[in-house]
C-alpha cells in the first residue's frame, strides 16, 4: 500500500517495508549509534545507494529538452538580442511602447 501526502510543497511517499527481526534490530541499533531516527537512517542508505545515478536522471521531459536545445542553438546563431532590464528605453522598445 502506498500513501502520498503533500507537506510544505514536497511530495512524500510512505511505503510499508518488512524486515526480519534480526535485520530490523541491527538496523535500529546502527541508527541509534549514529544518533538518528531509524527512518532517517533508511533514507540515508537509499540516497547513498542511488546518489551517483541522480545526476543522470532527466530533469525535464524530452519535448522540453528539445525546445531548450533549439533555443540555445538559436541564441548561439544570434537570433536573440540582449537587453539591459534596467534600461527603460530598451525595455520599452522590447514591448513596443512609445
Amino acid at each position: 500500500m502506498q500513501a502520498t501526502q503533500r507537506t510544505h510543497d514536497i511530495d512524500r511517499v510512505q511505503k510499508l517495508i518488512t524486515f526480519s527481526t534480526k535485520l530490523y534490530n541491527t538496523a535500529v541499533a546502527r541508527a541509534n549509534s549514529l544518533g538518528i531516527p531509524f527512518a532517517e537512517y533508511i533514507r540515508h542508505i537509499v540516497i547513498d545507494d542511488i546518489e551517483e545515478n541522480i545526476e543522470n536522471l532527466p530533469m525535464v521531459d524530452e519535448e522540453t529538452n528539445k525546445r531548450i536545445g533549439e533555443s540555445l542553438k538559436a541564441y548561439k546563431e544570434g537570433h536573440y538580442i540582449e537587453i539591459d532590464p534596467t534600461n527603460e528605453e530598451q525595455m520599452n522598445n522590447l514591448v513596443d511602447l512609445k
